[in-house]
């Protein structure tokens, strides 16, 4: 009576994807069902996981052993005709061979002995005592495969059927090494296959312990690796897994927290921008009513003040704020008065609104002198450049608003920038210069032009520019009225760099010289 054997053939090879390990057992199937008397076999499917899902990766089944050489023929014409690699395990009682190759050739060995029959009796007590061997040190020493083969010569074994045994023994790996290297690589892939599982969302550490080990433990000892060094392997890849989770945990632990403080943060922000809209929707409700206020007078009536502390106090309006809102109002509609030199410039401005030139002329020469802390004294060249321009750009622009330009010292530097397009002489110049403000006559034979300040012109029927005086440089103002050469030209070159003229600022050389005969006129 025949004997039982079991065969499990499963497709290893590594080119392979998943749906062609399928598609290939699929055939291997259909093969063996060809055979004679094979029809009828229950094939049970070998399968396992990949890219997460389980597949057939082989097929396992009984036939008797007559069928053997048959079945191993097949095998061996399809890796003829489809090298793929293929791992074959044969179970006949309590010899187990297995043999992983792409190469038909190694089959033939274990065709020849299987047809005489001699596989199943010498061979038994020769693979015993290779198994032997390889578990001692997971691999066949040289001693060992001599001792071997002495055995093999009194069993009367070939050298074929005693390779096809010794590789049975030691297994897919002859060497301890290469036992090593499989069970390190398959280990840090179990690992691998775990941290793909757990490290994506939602993350959750998983120990590998309890379902990992028991399986790796079975491979080593089926891979003859001592378990001492497969346990070295596995705590070496399970503490850079365990590694790799610490630092995940850490890094979605930071995550999260960033995560919740640029949400505070933003949210804070959020409500600094809503106060803020509040404050400055105040501001500007409180600063159009200033402006509703002062657009008939630069101080308010006692009504309208009290009006504007009602609605400071229903904004939460400080009296700091509400005084710079008052002022900012203020400058916008009659003029700014900042001074960098504590000058107070009200009663300048109240002077040009009224239209009082003169009361207004001598307000800045006060305000000057106060500015360089000169008291009545008039100002010498070397003195005026230290006026700041932020005093000068203020007695400028009340003067030029309420005169509509025909003022100020812009107007005067436009002037003065057009003699010196057109008098090159210093001298001359500074003549000109004085007669087209309407500072000075027409001279004649007994009298040199200098105007006493009593007969100047103190209102907008006067020259461009005429107005403020320099009285704050004049040593006297009576019988005569003349700034010094040295005030004009420094004067001149300080207004140049407080307050440079844009180019088509300045007067056109005719227009210059029509002013001049009109003031000569007068």
């Amino acid at each position: 009576m025949a004997e039982s054997v079991k065969f499990r053939i499963t497709i290893v090879d590594p080119q392979f994807k998943s749906d062609d390990v399928v598609t290939e057992v699929r055939y291997l199937i259909e093969d063996l069902r060809d055979l004679e008397g094979m029809s009828q076999i229950r094939y049970e499917p070998v399968t396992e996981i990949r890219d997460i899902a389980e597949i057939r990766v082989g097929v396992q089944f009984e036939a008797d052993s007559d069928r053997l050489s048959s079945i191993l023929r097949r095998l061996r014409d399809r890796l003829y005709y489809n090298p793929t690699t293929t791992f074959i395990q044969i179970r006949i009682a309590a010899i187990t061979l297995k043999i992983q190759t792409d190469s038909a050739e190694d089959l033939m060995s274990l065709m020849s002995a299987t047809q005489s029959g001699e596989l199943f009796a010498p061979n038994r007590d020769y693979l015993a005592e290779a198994e032997t061997y390889s578990r001692t040190q997971g691999e066949l020493s040289p001693t060992e495969l001599d001792n071997l083969n002495l055995l093999r010569q009194r069993l009367g074994l070939s050298v074929e059927q005693a390779e096809v045994l010794n590789a049975k023994a030691t297994g897919p790996f002859t060497s301890q090494a290469q036992k090593r290297r499989h069970f390190d690589e398959i280990t840090q892939a179990e690992f691998s296959r775990l941290w793909a599982m757990v490290s994506d969302p939602p993350f959750a550490l998983k120990d590998p312990d309890d379902d990992h080990w028991p399986v790796l433990q079975e491979l080593a000892e089926n891979l003859g690796v001592p378990m001492a060094e497969a346990e070295t392997i596995y705590q070496k890849h399970q503490q850079r897994y365990r590694d790799d989770m610490s630092l995940k945990a850490q890094q979605v632990s930071a995550k999260t927290f960033e995560s919740k403080q640029l949400a505070a943060e933003a949210k804070a922000e959020a409500a600094r921008q809503e106060q803020a809209q509040q404050v400055q929707e105040q501001r500007d409700q409180y600063q159009a009513l200033c402006h509703e206020v002062m657009a008939n007078d630069l101080y308010p009536s006692e009504y309208d003040q009290g009006r504007l502390d009602q609605a400071r106090r229903l904004r939460n309006i400080s009296v700091d704020e509400a005084i710079a809102i008052e002022t900012e109002v203020r400058d916008g509609l009659y003029g700014s008065i900042a001074s960098a030199a504590g000058v107070d410039y009200n009663r300048l401005r109240h002077c040009l609104r009224q239209q009082a030139w003169e009361a207004a002329d001598l307000e800045t020469e006060i305000a000057i002198l106060a500015a360089l802390q000169q008291g009545q004294q008039p100002l010498i060249a070397a003195t005026v450049s230290r006026l700041p321009a932020i005093d000068l750009a203020t007695i400028d622009g009340l003067w030029s608003r309420y005169s509509n330009g025909k003022f100020g010292f812009k107007a005067q530097q436009q002037v003065y920038r057009s003699q010196q397009q057109i008098q090159p002489d210093e001298q001359k110049r500074w003549l000109d210069f004085l007669q087209v403000l309407g500072w000075r006559d027409e001279p004649t034979w007994f009298y040199r032009g200098f105007k006493p300040y009593r007969d100047l012109t103190f209102s907008l029927e006067a020259p461009q520019g005429h107005l403020p005086t320099w009285r704050w440089g004049c040593p006297s103002l009576s019988p005569r009225y003349s700034p010094s050469i040295e005030v004009v030209e420094v004067v001149m070159a300080h207004l140049n760099h407080s307050m440079p003229l844009e180019a088509a600022a300045v007067l056109a050389p005719t227009q210059t010289l029509m002013m001049g005969g009109l003031a000569s006129a007068s």
